[in-house]
């Protein structure tokens, strides 16, 4: 995809200066990022370049720069209740909720999307899936996603009916997997910059937060989550995608199918082995023994202390027990 121009217009020279290095760092957004602490500058420059999309202090939003200005203009604001006409973000954020935000409302105007992610090859797709509840699938899926993100880009994706993810990170999500199938669906001209704007951070992780009703979980169908996950594959360059799936979605089985490989969680007590058959003469069955064959049985070790925080998730003995795995099965974690 061509470059864009991001225009970062702000008198605090230290806040235009960390943003810019945020966005710069990031890698992965279509801006060349420039800075500006004078407003008559950024109207001289406007002039000269195509800005496609400028971000200014909104005491520094002159008639003058709207004239000149060809791209997107969104304003800085210092209240976190938007007041006035137009777009704005507020400033006393962080730089990946700021940045976030801007892909959101550059969405509907920023250019088509008409270039593949160059790659090696496609997007490794692990499964997560256990018949058995209460096993720590997520806390697992996790702890693997962060380890596999410290060396290569990694996507999680929760299909829980109820993840608890918005209170377990103490987040607020805007957004859900709902409105990227949406997107998928009814606006892929716009989905890298929703999907941009959608995508948040856990330490190294990236995530897309889940759906947050059940009810519109259960109706997305099978055909959806496929055109998303090309979408994923043809918007992005993830190395892997880690999915926590569920039974509550459509589709599990052949979800499971395109998975490279598949981890369920399995417990010794009674019940636990027998919804494990149960779960597994039905994949014969319904002929899908192949999923069996690429799935690994795990029965986690005894933990004494399940981390609480990101900044923890990937020490202790579930993270040991969860790099060990991986070197095994050849992921160079």
């Amino acid at each position: 995809m061509k470059q864009q121009i991001l225009a970062v217009c702000d008198r605090e020279a230290a806040y235009t200066e960390r943003f810019c290095d945020y966005v710069r760092k990031k890698g992965d957004y279509p801006f060349t990022v420039a800075a500006f602490t004078s407003v008559e500058k950024l109207e001289a420059y406007c002039r000269k370049e195509k800005v496609d999309v400028i971000l200014v202090s909104e005491t520094m939003d002159t008639p003058v720069l709207r004239q000149v200005a060809a791209g997107t203009v969104i304003v800085l604001r210092g209240e976190p209740e938007e007041t006035g006409e137009g777009e704005s973000i507020y400033r006393y954020q962080s730089c990946e909720a700021i940045l976030r935000e801007l892909m959101r409302h550059y969405a509907g105007h920023g250019p088509q999307t008409t270039g593949k992610v160059k790659r090696c090859c496609g997007i490794r797709m692990i499964g997560m899936y256990s018949p058995v509840h209460r096993c720590m699938q997520t806390t697992f899926a996790i702890t693997m996603g962060e380890i596999l993100a410290k060396e290569h880009k990694t996507l999680y994706l929760n299909f829980e009916s109820f993840s608890g993810l918005e209170k377990r990170f103490d987040r607020e999500f805007m957004t859900d997997m709902s409105d990227l199938i949406y997107y998928v669906t009814n606006a892929r001209e716009a989905l890298f910059y929703k999907l941009k704007g959608m995508t948040e951070t856990i330490g190294n992780l990236d995530y897309i937060p889940p759906a947050f009703s059940c009810m519109d979980l259960a109706r997305i169908v099978p055909e959806q989550w496929m055109a998303m996950f090309r979408e994923l594959e043809y918007h992005t360059d993830y190395e892997y995608l880690i999915l926590d799936l569920s039974e509550n979605m459509q589709g599990l089985f052949d979800i499971l199918r395109m998975c490279e490989r598949i981890y369920t969680l399995v417990r010794d007590d009674n019940m636990a082995q027998s919804k494990l058959y149960q779960y597994e003469k039905l994949l014969e069955r319904a002929d899908y023994e192949d999923v069996l064959q690429k799935t690994s049985r795990c029965r986690l070790p005894f933990i004494r202390q399940i981390p609480i925080s990101a900044g923890q998730i990937t020490h202790g003995e579930l993270a040991d027990y969860v790099r060990k795995l991986l070197r095994e099965e050849g992921h160079g974690a």
